[in-house]
Protein backbone atom coordinates (compact mmCIF):
# COMPACT_ATOMS: atom_id res chain seq x y z
CA UNK A 1 0.00 0.00 0.00
CA UNK A 2 1.50 3.50 -0.69
CA UNK A 3 -0.23 6.12 0.85
CA UNK A 4 -1.74 4.42 4.00
CA UNK A 5 -4.61 7.25 6.03
CA UNK A 6 -7.43 8.77 4.53
CA UNK A 7 -8.94 6.81 1.71
CA UNK A 8 -5.81 5.04 1.70
CA UNK A 9 -7.02 3.38 5.14
CA UNK A 10 -10.53 2.83 3.61
CA UNK A 11 -8.80 0.65 0.61
CA UNK A 12 -5.88 -0.95 2.97
CA UNK A 13 -8.76 -2.59 5.38
CA UNK A 14 -10.70 -3.61 2.24
CA UNK A 15 -7.70 -5.41 0.59
CA UNK A 16 -6.73 -7.30 4.21
CA UNK A 17 -9.46 -8.66 3.95
CA UNK A 18 -8.29 -11.02 1.21
CA UNK A 19 -4.88 -10.02 0.39
CA UNK A 20 -2.00 -11.00 2.31
CA UNK A 21 -0.28 -7.03 3.27
CA UNK A 22 3.07 -6.84 2.35
CA UNK A 23 4.73 -3.65 2.99
CA UNK A 24 3.15 -0.02 3.70
CA UNK A 25 4.01 2.70 2.44
CA UNK A 26 3.86 6.82 3.54
CA UNK A 27 5.59 10.21 3.54
CA UNK A 28 2.88 11.21 6.44
CA UNK A 29 3.64 9.00 9.71
CA UNK A 30 1.14 10.85 11.73
CA UNK A 31 -1.67 10.46 9.09
CA UNK A 32 -1.14 6.90 8.43
CA UNK A 33 -0.57 6.04 12.44
CA UNK A 34 -3.69 4.24 12.48
CA UNK A 35 -2.47 1.67 9.58
CA UNK A 36 1.16 1.25 10.71
CA UNK A 37 -0.42 0.30 14.19
CA UNK A 38 -3.00 -2.05 12.57
CA UNK A 39 -0.04 -3.68 10.46
CA UNK A 40 2.70 -3.55 13.22
CA UNK A 41 4.75 -6.35 12.10
CA UNK A 42 4.43 -5.03 8.47
CA UNK A 43 7.53 -3.26 6.73
CA UNK A 44 7.36 0.54 6.70
CA UNK A 45 8.69 2.78 4.70
CA UNK A 46 8.54 6.63 3.60
CA UNK A 47 9.99 6.43 -0.03
CA UNK A 48 8.23 4.04 -2.31
CA UNK A 49 10.98 3.82 -3.86
CA UNK A 50 12.92 2.77 -1.47
CA UNK A 51 9.98 0.24 -0.78
CA UNK A 52 9.77 -1.40 -4.42
CA UNK A 53 13.75 -1.76 -4.17
CA UNK A 54 13.70 -3.32 -0.47
CA UNK A 55 10.15 -5.47 -1.45
CA UNK A 56 9.55 -6.20 -4.64
CA UNK A 57 10.42 -9.28 -4.98
CA UNK A 58 7.32 -9.62 -1.94
CA UNK A 59 5.01 -7.62 -3.57
CA UNK A 60 2.31 -8.67 -6.82
CA UNK A 61 0.15 -5.48 -6.73
CA UNK A 62 0.07 -2.15 -5.11
CA UNK A 63 -2.52 0.13 -3.91
CA UNK A 64 -1.41 3.74 -4.41
CA UNK A 65 -4.09 6.16 -2.83
CA UNK A 66 -1.79 9.61 -2.59
CA UNK A 67 -2.21 13.19 -3.73
CA UNK A 68 -2.95 13.24 -7.50
CA UNK A 69 -0.55 15.22 -9.02
CA UNK A 70 1.99 11.43 -7.95
CA UNK A 71 -0.71 8.92 -9.46
CA UNK A 72 1.31 8.31 -12.72
CA UNK A 73 4.81 8.77 -10.88
CA UNK A 74 4.02 6.31 -8.88
CA UNK A 75 1.98 3.94 -10.85
CA UNK A 76 4.89 3.88 -13.58
CA UNK A 77 7.35 3.10 -11.17
CA UNK A 78 5.07 0.08 -9.95
CA UNK A 79 4.06 -1.26 -13.43
CA UNK A 80 7.54 -0.13 -15.09
CA UNK A 81 8.42 -3.64 -12.36
CA UNK A 82 5.45 -5.90 -13.32
CA UNK A 83 3.35 -4.89 -10.89
CA UNK A 84 -0.37 -4.46 -10.79
CA UNK A 85 -1.73 -1.38 -9.49
CA UNK A 86 -4.93 0.22 -8.06
CA UNK A 87 -5.07 4.16 -8.20
CA UNK A 88 -7.50 6.07 -6.61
Amino acid sequence: AIGCGGQGAVDLNDAAKTENITALCDVDEARAAASFNRFNKTPKYKDYRVMLEKEGKNIDACIIAIPDFMHATVALACMQQGKHVYVE
